[in-house]
């Protein structure tokens, strides 16, 4: 890298960034991901926003059996294949062409990945989730968007009928 020069920037472009989201939901990742990605973005100068992430939930399914929403722990991910074979079963909506710090492609560093669990990093064919392993809500208690993950949650939590709790501050 800095015999050629290559900084973080080179590489961290808007298909980057859409390449990590596809990824965090993939995972089903964590909703605080939202908030170090769209730091990072800006950062490089990138738009990347709530809106996006939502778009990108709405058609990436959940691969990654992995707790809290699937029954295996990161560990069995690991010995599965780990994050190279995700990437691979993601196929087309990952952008591959981007450059990495190795100086391959994302596309040449995943060709020909084994997935040794297919419970632990499934098929696009039988996801976990099919999508919206996040979720953006939008609504007069949150006009700028909130972000769950329905996935992880009971489903007698997925749906409320009543009054609000809205708190001030930490401390409320």
């Amino acid at each position: 890298m800095v015999w050629e020069d290559l900084t973080p920037l080179n590489i961290a472009d808007a298909r980057a960034f859409d390449n990590a989201v596809t990824t965090v939901l993939a995972l089903g990742g964590s909703t605080n991901s939202l908030v170090h990605l769209v730091a990072l973005a800006r950062r490089a100068g990138v738009a990347l926003d709530i809106d996006r992430f939502d778009a990108l939930a709405r058609k990436v399914p959940v691969l990654a059996n992995v707790r809290p929403a699937g029954k295996y722990l990161l560990e069995d991910f690991i010995y599965a294949g780990g994050l190279r074979a995700l990437l691979a079963r993601l196929g087309d909506l990952i952008d591959g062409s981007g450059p990495t710090v190795n100086g391959r492609t994302l596309g040449e560093n995943i060709a020909g990945v084994k997935v040794w669990n297919d419970d632990v990093i499934r098929s696009r064919s039988n996801p976990l989730v099919p999508h919206d392993g996040l979720a953006v809500l939008r609504g007069n208690l949150a006009p700028g968007g909130a972000v769950i993950k329905p996935p992880a949650m009971e489903a007698r939590l997925q749906k409320h009928i009543g009054r609000a709790v809205v708190f001030r501050n930490y401390d409320d």
